[in-house]
């Protein structure tokens, strides 16, 4: 329990020092273009995908979605993000701020269209998916176009991660969120 109120504490606090800087995490870790759709031709919509809403962001990978009347846990695929609620995990550096820039572009009650791969679970009984906008735009790219998550593949899940890929390299090329030299996380 302390572990869960000390990530509680960390997120508030991260919000307000943002908040006070200006706004929001997406255009923060965006860049100037901002959040649009990713340009990989997909809209999610094939003969493998779902319908659902968002019920809560729970990190910066993870969601619970309402898909078909039961709440399911999502993690999205081809994208890695820092720690932030691991009670047995320190709160790694832009965890906190991964969550949040999810819990922007992904508010609760945000329609979404799950897309799949080969494997559709996770050893930990969780869904991966990527996720889409009504848009087009997938989000499992946006977060590593803001420099808040890198490219992974797990299992043999690899159908959206060169489009992961290549957003990271955007925010490789431009120095965003992990990938800021001068930043707080840099090796």
């Amino acid at each position: 329990m302390r572990g869960v109120m000390l990530v509680l504490v960390a997120a508030l606090v991260g919000a307000v020092i943002l908040s006070v800087e200006g706004g929001s995490l997406l255009d923060r870790f965006a860049g100037s273009s901002g959040v649009g759709p990713s340009g990989d031709g997909s809209s999610g919509a094939d003969d493998a995908s779902d319908s659902a809403i968002v019920d809560r962001v729970v990190d910066g990978d993870t969601v619970i979605v309402d898909l078909g009347g039961e709440r399911t846990r999502i993690r999205l695929l081809n994208i890695d993000t820092p720690e932030s609620v691991d009670p047995h995990r320190p709160v790694e550096c832009l965890g906190v701020e991964a969550s949040a820039f999810l819990a922007e572009l992904l508010p609760d009650g945000t329609a979404v269209r799950l897309g799949y791969d080969d494997e559709r679970e996770d050893r930990y009984g969780r869904i991966l998916a990527a996720v889409f906008l009504d848009d087009g735009t997938l989000v499992n790219a946006e977060i590593a176009r803001a420099g808040l998550g890198e490219a992974v593949v797990f299992g043999g899940n690899d159908r959206y991660l060169s489009v992961v890929q290549d957003a990271e390299a955007e925010a490789v090329d431009a120095g965003r969120g992990l990938h800021d030299a001068a930043g707080d996380c840099a090796a």
